[in-house]
């Protein structure tokens, strides 16, 4: 009975190990991920911005209707007027 007992105690002690190492390992990956999403909201940022500050220089109006998490919205980009349209 002795026996039984000394396994059971060296299961629980492993099972509470494994628990107790398991809470911050879920927060380790939890912080990771919201670090990867993070960095790539912030890649995705700098790209489109880079795409429209391209967009904004080019000759003519561009009309970009863009939906994502924070809704939906419509930009309206006027290009650099010439300098004959500016005398008009």
């Amino acid at each position: 009975m002795d026996h039984i007992s000394a396994e059971l105690l060296s299961a629980a002690v492993a099972v509470g190990g494994g628990l107790g190492i398991s809470g911050p390992v879920r927060a380790w990956i939890r912080h990771r991920t919201r670090v990867h999403l993070e960095r790539e909201r912030s890649a995705r940022t700098a790209a489109r911005a880079a795409g429209l500050a391209r967009l904004a220089r080019s000759r003519g109006t561009v009309r970009i209707d863009e939906q994502d998490q924070d809704g939906r919205r419509v930009v309206e980009l006027h290009g650099p007027s010439r300098p004959d349209e500016e005398a008009a």
